[in-house]
């Protein structure tokens, strides 16, 4: 886990520092941040059913700092997520009419990574978001069990999105892709792999604390 940590970090300071160095006029924002995450899952698989399951519901907080020099922005967040998810497997073990439910749960530390243009008060932006397994854990067939060292701990989506500044107030829409932790649970359940791919909503509003603005 640290050597991906180490490598999303440096790539947030050195974005930052690159604009920070930089002779044209610059202004800076920061400030905590909450975020709501809405996700879907794609699975090609009959044993599992998503369309009663496979959607994920989560938040995220932390904070946030942005550099702007003339129409461009570099945004770098440290976040807290728990995201949860449930799934329907249909006819499970060959059983008909049995159909478990599957619950999981994931703490993770997010590095999302936004660059982008200013048009006024509006932003367009994009980026990398850096993702790392904290804990978790599932519970099938009435048994619960955390989420051991077999996960794979890092993993990195994809984002963009829009975004507004409103005074104090900062608000972002970002669309994300990638791939699903949930994936290894189900390798795990059904004893072969699956690779699932997510796509999820991430609505986050911020307040900005400093005067720089």
């Amino acid at each position: 886990m640290m050597k991906p940590l180490t490598i999303a970090l440096l790539l947030c300071l050195l974005s930052l520092s690159a604009l920070a160095q930089s002779h044209y006029d610059r202004f800076y924002q920061a400030g905590p941040v909450v975020k709501l995450v809405t996700a879907k899952m794609k699975l090609q698989n009959d044993e599992i059913d998503l369309s009663e399951g496979g959607s994920e519901v989560g938040y995220q907080f932390g904070a946030f700092f942005r550099i702007n020099v003339q129409g461009v922005f570099v945004q770098s967040s440290v976040l807290l997520s728990k995201v949860k998810t449930d799934l329907i497997f249909k006819n499970y073990n060959d059983v008909q009419g049995f159909n478990p439910r599957a619950d999981f749960e994931f703490n993770t530390l997010e590095l999302p990574v936004d660059i982008g243009y200013r048009i006024g008060n509006l932003r367009l932006q994009m980026g990398p978001s850096f993702s790392f397994l904290m804990s978790g854990q599932r519970s099938f067939l009435n048994e619960v069990e955390k989420v051991s060292d077999d996960y794979n701990r890092s993993n990195m989506m994809w984002h963009f999105g829009i975004g507004g500044d409103f005074d104090r107030f900062v608000l972002d829409i970002n669309y994300e892709f990638g791939l699903s932790k949930t994936g290894e649970s189900l390798s795990q359940i059904l004893g072969r792999d699956f690779v699932p791919k997510q796509r999820q909503w991430v609505i986050g509003l911020g307040v900005n604390i400093l005067n720089d603005y």
